[in-house]
């Protein structure tokens, strides 16, 4: 489903990347064998990174719920 949510081949700035976290060896392979197939399918390299998770931190509230957020401001009329 995350491949499907975005477009992985594309670059984008460090908060704005694509990227897969995994907590177990069988997460991590079932990710970089997701990775391989779409990259033979799209015949370029993901710009999605593949690392171990580590410890995380939520971004400020404003930041959170996005795009729920626009969708409010685009049916007020506000974007």
């Amino acid at each position: 489903m995350f491949f499907r949510e975005h477009d992985p081949t594309r670059k984008a700035k460090c908060q704005y990347k694509s990227a897969v976290w995994w907590h177990s060896e069988e997460q991590r392979a079932k990710v970089q064998e997701e990775v391989a197939r779409l990259e033979a399918k799209f015949g370029v390299k993901l710009a999605t990174t593949v690392d171990p998770a580590k410890e995380w931190y939520d971004a400020e509230e404003y930041h959170q719920k996005y795009i729920e957020k626009s969708m409010s401001r685009r049916g007020a009329g506000l974007w």
